[in-house]
């Protein structure tokens, strides 16, 4: 190996590693002043990770399935129940990014990325209620990451965040209880909730801590639709983080009062995602990063 060859190789490692995308950015800010009951249109394009879990029609259109977050440029992550039953069959789903308006047809920056390959979490568990719900999806080509699609943070820990009285940023085009889905992507501010408590008010033998995330307040909360999308929290440095993938109600009706919503806590899969993605996708320390 020659001098100029030794250089070259130094040099384009030195690329990779500082050329790397940053997680959690929002070119376009999000409107973090409207916590209206119920949850609000969000400004477009101000959740760029927020993707969906799509599958493709007989016309070839990839239709709305679940909700899902970008956490790296070959990489999603949706709920693993959008995905159960469907992991050796990738190629009739996609992941649709860059997405706001669903009525519009030629929205800029939409991107339906092909699916190569479902890795549903091995100690998954659909009965009775989900369990290690997560399901990361590899993409059979990169995201081209702009001002309409970036990738979300994933925390290595979440102890000091998903407590009480802090809240968190759910988003999603799912339906509310009339049963009619949104056009545009919706946002809505939870405050979290401590584990005592949502095992009292919601299911108390389903409610496994490690694996799982509540939130909630009447009237507010995901829906069916809602599915496998983020529940984000930004740090001190203005990074955002994906702590919890949207799971299951334990309500009648979406956002039932005193009724938590559930979420799979990221945090614990931190080393399935990392050798899943052969270290493509990594957790950062939420407190520091950014």
């Amino acid at each position: 190996m020659n001098f100029f060859t030794k250089i070259l190789i130094i040099f384009t490692i030195i690329c990779e590693i500082y050329g790397q995308q940053k997680c959690g950015q929002t070119p376009i800010p999000p409107n973090l002043n409207s916590r209206i009951i119920g949850g609000t249109i969000a400004t477009p394009h101000s959740w760029p990770w927020q993707a969906i879990f799509c599958y493709f029609s007989s016309s070839r259109v990839c239709d709305y399935g679940c909700g899902g977050a970008i956490i790296g440029d070959r990489w999603a992550m949706t709920a693993g129940h959008c995905a159960y039953g469907n992991v050796n069959n990738p190629g009739s789903f996609g992941v649709r990014t860059g997405a706001f308006d669903l009525s519009q047809n030629n929205e800029p920056g939409v991107v339906v990325h092909r699916i190569k390959r479902i890795i549903l979490h091995p100690n998954y568990n659909p009965y009775p209620l989900p369990r290690y719900d997560i399901a990361l999806l590899e993409l059979s080509d990169r995201i081209a990451f702009d001002n309409y699609t970036q990738p979300i943070c994933l925390p290595s820990f979440d102890n000091t965040t998903i407590i009480e009285p802090y809240n968190a940023w759910s988003t999603g085009w799912g339906t509310d209880d009339d049963g009619q889905g949104a056009n545009r992507l919706r946002q809505v501010n939870l405050p979290f909730i401590n584990y005592p408590r949502c095992k009292r008010e919601s299911v108390p033998d389903e409610i496994v801590e490690n694996v799982m995330v509540c939130t909630g307040t009447a009237g507010k909360g995901p829906c069916q639709g809602d599915s496998g999308g983020p529940l984000m929290v930004k740090n001190q440095n203005g990074a955002w983080f994906n702590y919890g993938s949207v799971s299951f109600g334990t309500g009648d009706n979406c956002a039932d009062a005193n009724k938590p919503s559930i979420y799979s806590r990221i945090s614990t899969y931190c080393d399935f995602i990392q050798s899943a993605t052969k270290g493509e996708v990594t957790c950062q320390n939420p407190i520091t990063y950014g």
